[in-house]
């Protein structure tokens, strides 16, 4: 009975360096999941919101072709997947109206499930890398997996909904199933070979350029034979085919998309200067990126001391590393246009080698405890940086915490004006949006009904604010760090405006009471044709008609006991109504029943006028019930009036 055990635990011994590279690989990807939901709703990465919308759009129409080919579709239908889980495990639809992806998401599960697609996606990378790196020693699968897991390019890229990090999973398959080639001739190792680079080019394009690596260990381990057992390197080939059509299938079903996907491509490719770099054969560019980030310095040297080792003491590895990234290399540095985030897989792959120079280091220095300092200052650059990044993650977002901010301490119903995209909603957005806060003084600010104003480093393009701002006085409340990496997010500044009862630009001569809120007075004019969604101009529609500007100011002092709608009657001398209109507050997103005792809340009541006759016309407002009839209790100086309100008068010409 003690045999079995004891195989088992010689079995253990022997392979656990394979467990702690597990172990790593989950620590890799928890770094990789933490922070991943960070700044959602908002979405900076520049090419998450398409994928997010092809599998959107396959949700709803049931149609699997993506119909767009910049990029092959195997993620996409691993993003589907993630998409119907993520659905299926909260109950959640993913056809959220109003339904957007880009810079403001109206649905952050979504992305989220996306983004752990990716995470688990570098985690299993990382472990890929130590497998692969084994072939030089345990230590040499630790080093390499523990290099690949804290590597900040690496973990920042699999945090985001794009290809980069999936394809670079692929590569590692491949890498070492050539290796395996090379070393066996096995025809599984073939058929994985193969089908590796057939997926990891149905992930990405520029993928498909390590099928050398195949090619070549098919090279080395046969040699002078090489063309006699060609059936094996052509089945490889096959089946790269047969994985790039199982993963992108209307490069057949619908050649035509596909073509003019991948030749736009190509063209976006070499249209001129754009991405992180431009110029064909920007080698430079590419060798100035693995220094400064991609690598880092100290990890740029570690792969060349791994490279010399592999010359000297394994040349299969360094033959069949080199077959998959010069061919990758040179791919990407023909093309005009550069970014770095196409070199992930190259990354990838470049842990081999380095985990192969830190198993030297122990031969190097003798004493165990020396060696284990030695690595580990090795690694400290890398993990560092990737723990400035992740204290980053941990620090937040700044728009985020404005949300919060404003849900704390703003009341619906109350203005906000902000140098930020407007986020979608069914109603009108929790803040309006505005080119520059400077363009105009505090005065102008109350006069339209706003309480607060944010501005942000996004507009005037500086961490520093600009002197211009001192006009709009002290920030009542400031979001993020003394420098933009302290945190994530544009520089927010929040500036109370002193909205009050006395900055109502056409006050009653005797407020009104309407239900639980006092309606203070309007504001009255036209939209400003510059910014039609913030300001009014002075002035009334031509009798050809047009839209007049209403603002109106409530004092709210009481709850409401249900939600009312705000209506505007424009009735003429003989009393007739010419024109109206019925809404709820904000068009249902600060209904009545969500008004905050304290708060003076000020509605957009703009009535479209039809051609009028010239003459003088009465704006009349009130409230009523939508659901029951009737309107809330309307009196003036405690007295019952109509329901009815006269807030101004106008003239037409």
């Amino acid at each position: 009975m003690r045999q079995p055990f004891g195989f088992a635990r010689q079995a253990m011994v022997r392979h656990r360096h394979i467990m702690l590279v597990a172990v790593i690989g989950i620590g890799a990807s928890a770094m990789r999941l933490w922070g991943s939901d960070v700044g959602l709703p908002w979405v900076d990465h520049p090419d998450e919101p398409n994928p997010v919308g092809y599998v959107l759009a396959m949700v709803s129409t049931g149609d699997l072709n993506p119909h767009a080919f910049q990029k092959p579709s195997l993620y996409l239908y691993l993003l589907l997947a993630a998409v119907r889980l993520g659905a299926w495990w909260s109950g959640t639809s993913p056809l959220t109206e109003p339904l957007t992806t880009h810079i403001y998401t109206t649905v952050p599960w979504v992305f989220l499930w996306g983004r752990t697609l990716t995470a688990l996606l570098g985690g299993l990378t990382v472990v890929l890398a130590g497998l692969v790196a084994q072939r030089a020693g345990p230590l040499a699968a630790i080093g390499a997996a523990a290099w690949l897991a804290v590597a900040r390019y690496h973990l920042q890229h699999s945090q985001y909904i794009t290809t980069d990090v999936a394809a670079g999973l692929f590569v590692m398959v491949a890498c070492a199933a050539a290796l395996r080639i090379a070393r066996t001739g096995e025809w599984p190792a073939y058929l994985l070979g193969g089908l590796a680079v057939g997926l990891a080019a149905s992930t990405k394009y520029h993928a498909a350029a390590v099928a050398p690596m195949v090619a070549l260990a098919h090279v080395l381990v046969w040699r002078r034979a090489a063309p006699r057992r060609a059936a094996r390197l052509l089945a490889a080939g096959a089946l790269a085919c047969l994985g790039f059509v199982a993963g992108t299938p209307y490069a057949l079903l619908s050649v035509a998309e596909f073509r003019d996907g991948l030749l736009g491509q190509v063209a976006a490719y070499n249209a001129g200067p754009q991405g992180d770099f431009s110029g064909s054969w920007n080698l430079a560019g590419y060798a100035e990126f693995a220094w400064r980030s991609g690598l880092t310095p100290m990890g740029s040297m570690v792969l060349l001391a791994g490279l010399a080792w592999a010359w000297r003491n394994d040349r299969t590895l360094f033959a069949v590393w080199l077959a998959g990234v010069v061919p990758s290399l040179a791919l990407l540095a023909a093309q005009e246009t550069h970014f770095t985030r196409n070199t992930i897989p190259l990354l990838a792959l470049a842990a081999v080698p380095i985990g192969c120079a830190l198993a030297q280091v122990p031969r190097l220095v003798r004493r165990p405890a020396l060696a284990a300092v030695a690595i580990m200052l090795i690694l400290t650059p890398g993990a560092f940086e990737t723990g400035a990044y992740l204290q980053r993650l941990a620090a937040g977002d700044t728009r985020t915490q404005l949300a919060q901010w404003l849900e704390q301490h703003v009341s619906p119903g109350q203005r906000v004006l902000a140098e930020l995209h407007v986020p979608p909603a069914r109603g009108e957005g929790r803040w309006a949006g505005v080119d520059a806060l400077t363009d105009h003084d505090l005065a102008w600010y109350r006069a339209q009904g706003y309480a607060y104003l944010i501005a942000s480093s996004e507009r005037w393009r500086s961490w520093d604010v600009p002197a211009a701002y001192a006009a709009l006085g002290t920030p009542l409340v400031a979001f993020g760090g003394a420098t933009p990496r302290a945190m994530f997010g544009p520089r927010l500044l929040v500036y109370d405006t002193g909205l009050a009862a006395g900055a109502v630009p056409l006050p009653l001569m005797e407020p009104a009471r309407v239900g639980g809120a006092i309606l203070l007075g309007v504001a009255l004019g036209v939209p400003d044709a510059r910014a039609p969604g913030s300001g009014l101009v002075p002035g009334v529609p031509s009798a050809e008609g047009g839209t007049l500007g209403l603002r109106t100011f409530w004092q709210v002092d009481a709850p409401f006991d249900g939600d009312y709608f705000i209506f505007v009657h424009i009735v003429d001398a003989a009393g007739q109504r010419v024109a109206q209109r019925d809404a709820p507050p904000w068009l249902g997103s600060a209904p009545t029943s969500a008004w905050r005792a304290g708060a003076l809340v000020v509605d957009h009541n703009d009535v479209a006028l039809p051609a009028l006759p010239p003459g003088e016309y009465r704006v009349l407002v009130g409230m009523f019930d939508p659901q029951r009839g009737g309107h809330p209790p309307t009196t003036v100086g405690g007295v019952a009036v109509a329901p009815a309100l006269e807030v101004a008068r106008i003239v037409i010409r």
